[in-house]
């Protein structure tokens, strides 16, 4: 291992940037921060990680673009004072990089090392350019990393010390031998544990970034995914099998952001947190213990593979719920069969898409989706069968795309082979309309077509605001998310109100929020009922005086009850007394000690749970919330379909001038 010993005897300074992400991007949120009063949307979690690794000689400054975009002669300055340059990005930020490089650091001594998805991706347009922007990056860049950095520090100051000044010559690659060597679109290393190592990670720099300028902050608690899918570049860096990290890491982690001050969503960046069934298991239970311990104080999104719908995984789902997960992403792609089989995506047919949904909507987790356009299966017809599934099922969040071939994988690999590729810069959104190759079953045209026929069909007002609220009739919110509203939700309620609702004339907008505050009010009556119902019940505490049905159902509401608020009980405690309590009703032999806690915890749940609808109630604040997200949805769909309006217009004109 390579000494820092000569390092320590010098400060070193180093200057993190996050480049900005495009305006036009469905998870930019650019139309949602204003309204939350937040300057971006996610703080860069690798570059903060990263500055967590390195020797503690270094001091780091952090500019997240997203957050403030300092004018040129400051960056140039920052970037002269600076001994390295550290850059984290995803292909999607390239444009910022070229930006940066082209502009402020354009002539500087200062070294550039890349590192992230974007140059492990796209590392040979970078070290060979073929057009102008990768010619700059070419340039100006002095190191590229691939991978993960916990891997790559020792080499990074290695390189460092030896060369401190930044030079035009083509950039050092830190790659593993087994990996730069490797056959184009092999994924034979990807199970190879001297390249992916496991993760053990100190908890990130939070001190660089000032949290109360992001929607949610991050973390991660496993890396990789078994899985193969055809078009997937994830694994091609992260690796082919998951890796999980410890419990105690996991605490640590959220204890670090619950010291920050943050109260709020946490996105688990997972690759695909459904790898090991057991360490999912595990990792559930921690953050379980911890919101308990902190009156859940999160609020957790992630992304999984869809074969968590399997019925052997129920109890698993059900701890989604009491971890205070509000919504989860799933790869579903495309409802046709055919197609995901094409895709390599094989676990999206040994489930049902369909009840998937269900499933975690019955429990309050909201469902995100992704979906993809343009297989070799695909033919003009498969955007309606994508919008059919979408409208069928009202998943709000449904970012769809068309079929992008990225480097190094299979995908990549088959269609350069067959001539298929085009010369198109990517751009690395995923809902632009920048199309890569030549699709198999439709032309070029009826390829862009169908992406904006998708995109119309699902994000225009009336069809939001109708999935919306039936979102908001099949997913009602559980007590281990605080749905309520808060003060800070005040200001968004007021702009969303006079932005889309009053300066708009938009009649759906009001209509929405009447139903949204109707259902609170049914919610809050049903519950009313029910309590009274219970407290007749509890007068004879008669085991006849209910079926076995609603024994379970008072029981599912005890334990909810006590995993909720009653925080001094061990989590395997509860779940023992809740055992016992099944298996009396299965012997049939419930006595009234044990049927007097069971109709009082029950009880104890239903006023809470009660209070959730008081106005303004938990849909309520979800519709607001809906509202505003579909408002973003809207605009950036608008964006992209006007922006290929018009290049098409300029294509025709250069064809017929």
């Amino acid at each position: 291992m390579y000494s820092y010993r000569k390092d320590f005897l010098m400060q070193k300074k180093g200057l993190l940037i996050a480049p900005a992400f495009p305006s036009d991007s469905f998870w930019s949120y650019r139309y949602i921060i204003h309204y939350v009063n937040r300057k971006a949307a996610f703080p860069p979690l690798g570059l903060i990680t990263f500055a967590a690794l390195m020797p503690k000689n270094w001091d780091f400054e952090l500019i997240d673009m997203n957050v403030c975009y300092p004018p040129s002669h400051i960056l140039r300055k920052k970037i002269e004072e600076a001994d390295a340059v550290f850059v984290g990005a995803m292909s999607i930020q390239k444009k910022s990089i070229v930006e940066l490089l082209a502009g402020p650091a354009k002539g500087a001594e200062t070294p550039w090392i890349l590192g992230g998805p974007f140059p492990s991706t796209y590392r040979d347009q970078i070290l060979s350019p073929k057009n102008a922007s990768d010619q700059i990056l070419h340039d100006g860049i002095d190191l590229l990393v691939w991978g993960e950095a916990q891997n790559a520090i020792d080499p990074i100051i290695h390189y460092l010390n030896a060369n401190p000044k930044h030079t035009n010559h083509t950039p050092h690659l830190i790659i593993p031998g087994k990996v730069e060597h490797s056959t184009p679109g092999s994924r034979k290393y990807l199970n190879d544990r001297s390249i992916f190592k496991p993760l053990e990670l100190p908890p990130p720099r939070w001190d660089l970034v000032n949290v109360n300028d992001y929607r949610a902050l991050m973390m991660q608690t496993t890396a990789g995914c078994k899985f193969r899918c055809d078009f997937c570049d994830i694994v091609q860096f992260n690796g082919g099998f998951p890796r999980a990290k410890t419990t105690e890491n996991i605490k640590a982690e959220l204890k670090a952001i619950y010291e920050t001050g943050h109260r709020g969503g946490v996105f688990i960046v997972d690759d695909n947190i459904m790898g090991i069934i057991g360490e999912l298991s595990k990792i559930l239970d921690a953050q379980i213990e911890f919101q308990r311990e902190y009156d859940y104080p999160f609020q957790f999104f992630v992304q999984s593979s869809v074969d968590i719908a399997k019925d052997a995984y129920d109890p698993i789902i059900e701890k989604f719920k009491f971890a205070g997960y509000d919504a989860m992403f799933f790869g579903i792609e495309n409802p046709d069969p055919d197609a995901l089989k094409q895709m390599n995506k094989k676990q999206n047919n040994q489930v049902d898409l369909y009840e998937l949904v269900k499933k975690f909507n019955r429990i309050g987790v909201e469902v995100h989706a992704g979906f993809i356009f343009g297989g070799d299966h695909d033919t003009p017809d498969a955007a309606q069968q994508i919008v059919n599934f979408v409208k069928e099922t009202d998943i709000f969040t449904a970012m769809t795309g068309m079929l992008t071939p990225l480097p190094h994988t299979p995908l990549y690999q088959r269609l350069k082979e067959e001539g298929r590729l085009l010369e198109a810069e990517f751009s690395g959104n995923n809902t632009d309309d920048d199309i890569q190759f030549v699709p198999k079953n439709m032309t070029i045209e009826e390829m862009r077509q169908g992406i904006h026929s998708i995109l119309e069909s699902l994000y225009h007002t009336k069809e939001l605001y109708r999935r919306a609220f039936h979102l908001l009739e099949k997913s009602p919110p559980h007590i281990f998310n605080r749905g309520k509203f808060q003060w800070t939700y005040i200001k968004a309620a007021f702009l969303s109100c006079l932005n889309q609702g009053i300066k708009r004339v938009d009649p759906h907008y009001f209509l929405f929020l009447s139903k949204a505050f109707r259902l609170d009010w049914k919610q809050f009556t049903q519950i009313r009922k029910k309590i009274k119902e219970l407290n007749a019940v509890c007068e004879t505490l008669r085991p006849a005086a209910y079926n076995p049905d609603d024994y379970r159902e008072m029981i599912s509401y005890a334990k909810d009850y006590l995993l909720r608020y009653q925080r001094k009980m061990h989590l395997e405690q509860i779940q023992a007394r809740v055992n016992q309590w099944v298996e009396q009703l299965r012997q049939n032999r419930i006595g009234k000690q044990e049927l007097a806690e069971i109709h009082n915890l029950a009880l104890q749940y239903l006023r809470k749970r009660k209070n959730m609808f008081h106005y303004p109630g938990a849909h309520l604040v979800k519709a607001f919330e809906l509202a505003v997200k579909g408002f973003h949805y809207e605009q950036v769909m608008k964006q992209i379909v006007m922006r290929s309006n018009a290049h098409s217009s300029a294509r025709l004109l250069r064809r017929f001038p």
